[in-house]
């Protein structure tokens, strides 16, 4: 039975691979490119939100002045004002500090419970008077308040593990307060109920469709479709956000500039098939070297960077040393495909910025290829790692 429903759930969702779920259960199965387009996209629409919710929550101050008694009017308007302030507090920290896909989505789960929040207090206060006629209309429209906040699901592209820790209280909360004190009210909240059901599957549904297109179409573009490396300019996004943290932290980052030695040659004798077979086994290599937290860039051609975030020398050392035991793969004739590489490591080298980093990284390998290739040049160009003869 347990079978039938994820089949069923993945023929919805287009979902073919145990991967691909994984992706939607949860972020940490995302690469870096796909946290960081959603980060972003998360903050911004967080910030648009709160400044939309920042203006119209207090203006229906208007509406209540005209249908609701003055007292009551005036306990709702002083929630409005406090919830327009935290909206506005949102809108701005969001804008500053919404940067990582966990201040994002800290923005935005504190964005939903202001509504939620707005209802849990206002509906005590609201349940004393019986009303009738457009006064009762309107207060009703109080209790759609959760409603809302599940119908804004549908706007985020969110894991099915971000939508429960969302959803959860929420549902606590909802039921509770839809929770029937007399016979008269069974009907009226089973209805209720059923409606917040059936938003809420269809919420995650969006919600959770968006995360694959956004996955389908980051991946698209940040990563080389010969390769699967990431491309030359989602490297560089990632370059300069893990040397910003690097900084912020203090924290070591080593960066190894790789080229395939003798690879037009290759290309020359045996063809583009053959260069492009060799290309995707030397990636293939890399990744089984490095660590699941490293980056593997294709910077053009046959280059390579693979970026070593909280590696000093002597960790990014022990990554060459397992390129160069492993290997790269092999050319076509049969020979060992090899390559020369140059490292440099932001502290060590008193390194400011990427393109310093990468320039500095780059002519270490230039050095490696003129002092005979097949080796790795570090700092005071000296000879940290080559291939074994």
């Amino acid at each position: 039975m347990m079978n039938k429903i994820i089949d069923l759930l993945s023929d919805l969702l287009g979902l073919t691979s145990r991967e691909q779920w994984s992706e939607i259960i949860s972020s940490k199965a995302h690469s870096l490119p796909i946290k960081n387009h959603r980060a972003a996209t998360l903050a911004k629409r967080t910030t648009i939100f709160s400044w939309i919710f920042a203006v119209l929550v207090p203006a229906w101050s208007i509406i209540d002045y005209i249908f609701l008694l003055y007292d009551l009017w005036f306990q709702l308007a002083i929630l409005r004002v406090i919830s327009g302030a935290l909206f506005i507090g949102i809108a701005i920290n969001c804008k500053r500090y919404g940067s990582s896909l966990k201040s994002a989505f800290i923005h935005l789960t504190l964005l939903l419970y202001i509504p939620t929040s707005f209802y849990l207090i206002a509906t005590p206060i609201l349940s004393e008077i019986n009303f009738s006629g457009l006064s009762g209309a309107l207060v009703n429209i109080y209790s759609l308040l959760p409603f809302l906040v599940i119908a804004a699901l549908t706007v985020f592209a969110l894991t099915i593990t971000e939508l429960l820790i969302i959803t959860f209280p929420l549902i606590i909360i909802t039921f509770w307060s839809l929770y029937p004190e007399t016979e008269v009210d069974i009907s009226n909240s089973f209805m209720f109920i059923w409606l917040f059901l059936l938003l809420l599957g269809t919420s995650f549904f969006s919600s959770i469709s968006q995360m694959r297109y956004m996955i389908s179409q980051v991946t698209r573009a940040s990563f080389d479709t010969l390769t699967n490396a990431m491309t030359r300019r989602a490297g560089i996004e990632s370059l300069e956000l893990y040397i910003r943290m690097a900084q912020l932290q203090n924290n070591h980052l080593s960066l190894l500039f790789i080229d395939l030695d003798h690879f037009k040659s290759l290309n020359d004798e045996h063809g583009h098939d053959a260069g492009d077979t060799s290309l995707k086994g030397a990636v293939s290599a890399l990744k089984e070297c490095t660590r699941k937290g490293d980056s593997i860039i294709r910077w053009g051609g046959e280059e390579f960077i693979v970026l070593l975030p909280n590696a000093d020398t002597n960790d990014a050392q022990r990554v060459i040393h397992r390129i160069f035991e492993q290997g790269l793969g092999y050319r076509p004739e049969g020979k060992q495909l090899t390559s020369s590489m140059g490292l440099a490591e932001l502290i060590e080298d008193n390194i400011k910025n990427w393109k310093t980093l990468v320039e500095l990284a780059d002519q270490r390998m230039y050095y490696a290829k003129e002092s005979g290739r097949a080796r790795c040049i570090g700092a005071e160009n000296k000879i940290i790692g080559q291939a074994s003869d």
